[in-house]
């Protein structure tokens, strides 16, 4: 059985090097790269109960709605980081836009975009039958989308 978790053998497990440098967890990774850490019988991402040290959020958990904002963000990129000036809190919608802005997700492109109505198959079909003369309108109404969906198609702006 192991000691119980305190603070100062939370922060042990950290790398505390000057205020605005990341302080690496040293302990255990989960499969996303964050540092974990057991507390109390659960175990939590190590930055998330460095913000609960630090007052920055009321719970260790995980929020429990995607409104909330405490999701714990880091300014700095480095999911081991455990470094309270690293961190920014947000909802849900914010982690994600934060994600994407820094190029550590990607949006699916064409068939594979949750909002995609169309096939590979069918895109194809809607770029060769253009060019031999449909017209957009034509192709919209048979395809069931809007004929700016079969511009953006035709001049290879989306499914690409």
């Amino acid at each position: 059985m192991s000691a119980k978790q305190t603070t100062d053998s939370f922060w042990d497990k950290v790398n505390v090097k000057g205020l605005y440098q990341c302080w690496d967890w040293k302990g255990a990774k989960n499969s996303t790269g964050y540092g974990t850490v057991s507390w109390d019988g659960k175990v939590y991402t190590a930055h998330r109960i460095a913000a609960w040290i630090r007052c920055m959020v009321t719970d260790p958990s995980a929020p429990k709605t995607k409104k909330e904002k405490t999701f714990v963000l880091h300014k700095c990129d480095n999911r081991l980081c455990c470094n309270p000036e690293h961190f920014f809190l947000g909802n849900y919608s914010d982690n994600q836009k934060d994600a994407y802005e820094k190029k550590q997700r990607k949006q699916p492109k064409g068939e594979l975009h949750v909002n995609a109505k169309l096939s590979k198959k069918q895109v194809i079909s809607i770029r060769n039958r253009y060019e031999k003369g449909e017209t957009q309108t034509v192709l919209a109404k048979e395809f069931g989308v809007s004929q700016r969906t079969i511009s953006l198609i035709v001049r290879y702006e989306t499914y690409v």
